[in-house]
């Protein structure tokens, strides 16, 4: 008997359903990753505005070899 006529197990029948995520779950999850989003283009933005202060700073303390 070939190994390609040997027919595969039918998983199907035996796997877990998902359970389903309540409007309550996805709204918060969406609220967080807003929050992070913004979080992080705050972060960004004021990089961007105070890069090279905050760069002579890192120098003066002798950390700039980090970037």
């Amino acid at each position: 008997m070939s190994l390609l006529a040997k027919r595969a197990a039918r998983y199907v029948g035996l796997m877990k359903q998902a359970l389903p995520i309540s409007l309550k779950t996805v709204a918060w999850i969406a609220l967080g990753l807003a929050a992070f989003a913004a979080s992080s283009g705050l972060a960004f933005a004021s990089w961007l505005d105070k890069d090279a202060g905050i760069f002579m700073s890192l120098v003066e303390a002798g950390m700039s070899w980090c970037f």
